[in-house]
């Protein structure tokens, strides 16, 4: 209840300054996440924004939940939070974060995190320079106050700017691409949703609301992160990507980095897997597991 009332008042856009650590995709990986809040700062003294998909593909999705909450609940005004792609019951059903509440409790947790979810803000404004989403931008967001036009405080729509911010991706087109597409905006058909977002169309967005870049997560990077194109009127990366799961479901052998603003100084820093106990496929238990080999 307490952690619910703290994330409904903050609104669909918050907006927090400098100095602050910004931190992509977790998905789970509970004791990646402990190794990312040593290299990412004293939680007392540096602010945090995670950019979503908490759960799902890893086996400690609670776990990373439940220390997330309780750094939002100790530290309010210095723990963000925003909601990713992940954070719904279709996608935590599909894939594993429905089965790890089952096995490690019950249902009855498994639909509290739920209801947890429809309160997590879906954006982050920083030091108004920079916009934190999961996903990207949508057609259909032309200035930032939009997103202050919907109630959050339900299951994503499969389309619309909801569905959109947490599930687009951008593409770094080049000349003959652009040539080919000529659109700020084309069906991303490898998420089978939402959209890919070009060059164009965020520096668009990012000039009519007095932006800078967009901060966002969403998809794995080999290095953790991803400098998109540069506005060449400004100078500066239209998109940033940052994923923070290393070793993303122990077979990505990619790196994870958190982005660091203090002083105006942007700051990338990398960081390693960090062992972690076995769990069977899918929670599944030795017995079940061990008969299933013997029928193979």
């Amino acid at each position: 209840m307490i952690l619910k009332d703290h994330l409904r008042k903050e609104g669909k856009v918050s907006k927090e300054d400098y100095p602050i650590t910004i931190v992509g995709d977790i998905h789970g990986q509970y004791y990646d996440l402990l190794k990312l809040l040593e290299v990412g700062g004293d939680p007392g003294k540096t602010q945090f924004l995670f950019l979503g998909d908490y759960v799902d593909r890893g086996s400690f999705s609670i776990e990373v939940l439940l220390l997330l909450y309780a750094l939002k609940i100790n530290y309010p005004d210095r723990i963000w939070l925003i909601r990713g792609n992940h954070e719904c019951r279709q996608m935590t059903a599909f894939f594993n974060f429905r089965d790890e509440c089952e096995y490690k409790y019950d249902i009855v947790v498994y639909y509290a995190f739920m209801e947890s979810f429809d309160t997590i803000p879906l954006s982050a404004v920083i030091n108004g320079k920079f916009l934190g989403v999961h996903g990207g931008l949508s057609p259909d967001l032309i200035l930032l106050n939009q997103i202050s036009s919907f109630t959050r405080f339900q299951e994503p729509p499969r389309s619309g700017i909801f569905c959109d911010i947490l599930w687009s991706d951008p593409i770094d087109e080049d000349k003959e691409e652009h040539a080919i597409h000529n659109e700020a905006y084309f069906p991303n058909d490898i998420r089978g949703c939402s959209y890919f977002f070009g060059y164009n169309a965020a520096t668009t967005f990012l000039e009519k609301n007095g932006l800078l870049s967009i901060i966002r997560a969403h998809e794995a990077q080999l290095e953790g992160y991803k400098i998109h194109q540069t506005n060449i009127k400004t100078g500066f990366p239209v998109v940033i990507t940052i994923f923070s799961a290393p070793n993303y479901c122990d077979v990505y052998n990619n790196k994870g980095a958190v982005l660091k603003f203090d002083n105006n100084t942007l700051n990338i820093q990398q960081f390693s897997f960090s062992p972690h106990p076995y769990h069977l496929p899918n929670f599944m238990n030795l017995f079940t597991c061990l008969l299933n080999r013997g029928l193979d």
